[in-house]
This record gives structure tokens, C-alpha cells and sequence, in this order.
């Protein structure tokens, strides 16, 4: 019984370090992109420009996630069967896509309050128009969509639409896999 164990966590320790190396490059680029965001939303600038810029840098964030997703992920997948290992790689895509759209959003709206209608967002803080974003992003991913945050420039509608493609391929890509999963007894 100790044998088994002992076989057991260096599997389990290979698969983390594994998976933080495909995620990390994708983390990066993800957080490198949302940080950025908050340097260069506050310039006065085109806002149109900048507002387009947002959505192409998502657009691009939304790529190395798929890739992340379908390409890498599905490696790590075919070499562990664990329900836990599983849970993590969703649970770590889901908590990226989430907040890195939160980003979006928030530079979106600092670029233009009016990429938005809330009554909750006027006048606020920094902190709390991110999380009322964090907020928006988890329903949006969640596809309940109560109508209290909504985007109303095409700017804001195509990250709406760039989160709700992300959420169908995970929820895709998770059921599609669900008969290669494992649980220990």
C-alpha cells in the first residue's frame, strides 16, 4: 500500500509541474496584456483607437487560450486521468478567462463610461468598478446575463461574445473528455 502512494505522488507532482509550465507562458502574456490595460487607459487618446486595441489584445488573449486549451491541455489530460488533475486544469482556465475579461471590461469602461449602461459603475472606485467587472465576467462566462452591466458599444458586445466563446470550448472540451476521467475509490 505504501508502494502505491509512493508511485502515486511523483505521477500527481509531474502533472503539476507539467501543467505549470503550459500555463504559465499563457498566464503571462494573459496578465502581461490585462496590466497593461491599466497604464494606457487613462491616456487621452482616440477612444475609438484605444478601444479597438482592447478587443484586438483580447482577441489575441482568446488564441493563446484556445491553444492553451485544446492544443497543450489536451497532452496533460491524455497523460493523467484523475478527476483532481482535471479539475485543476478547469479550474485554472477558468479562473484566467474570468478575471483577465474583468480586465477588459474595466479598461474598457475607463476609456468610456458609456461602453456600458450600470447604475452601480458611476462615481465609484477603481476597486469597485473591477470588481462589479469581476462580477460581470463571472456572469457573462456563467451565461446567466441578469442585465444590470451591459455592453453597449461594439467594442463591448465583441468581449462579451470572446467570453462566452471561451466558456462554450471549456464546457465543450471538459464534456468531450469526460469518459477519459478517473476516480479513485
Amino acid at each position: 500500500m505504501d508502494k502505491e502512494n509512493k508511485k502515486e505522488k511523483p505521477e500527481s507532482t509531474g502533472f503539476y509541474k507539467q501543467l505549470f509550465k503550459k500555463v504559465l507562458l499563457t498566464a503571462s502574456v494573459v496578465i502581461a496584456l490585462s496590466l497593461s490595460y491599466i497604464l494606457w487607459a487613462d491616456v487621452d487618446s482616440d477612444g475609438l483607437f484605444l478601444s479597438f486595441l482592447i478587443v484586438g489584445l483580447a482577441l489575441v488573449k482568446t488564441v493563446f487560450i484556445v491553444r492553451l486549451t485544446f492544443i497543450q491541455l489536451s497532452k496533460i489530460i491524455g497523460e493523467s486521468h484523475q478527476l483532481t488533475h482535471v479539475l485543476t486544469l478547469f479550474s485554472v482556465l477558468i479562473i484566467l478567462i474570468i478575471l483577465s475579461f474583468s480586465a477588459d471590461y474595466h479598461a474598457l469602461y475607463i476609456l468610456s463610461s458609456e461602453n456600458f449602461k450600470s447604475t452601480i459603475l458611476l462615481n465609484s472606485s477603481f476597486s469597485i468598478q473591477f470588481f462589479e467587472f469581476l462580477y460581470f465576467s463571472l456572469i457573462t462566462f456563467s451565461s446567466v446575463g441578469f442585465g444590470d452591466i451591459v455592453p453597449l458599444t461594439v467594442a463591448g458586445k465583441l468581449l462579451v461574445m470572446m467570453e462566452v466563446f471561451l466558456s462554450f470550448l471549456v464546457l465543450v472540451f471538459g464534456i468531450a473528455n469526460i469518459n477519459r476521467i478517473h476516480v479513485e475509490k
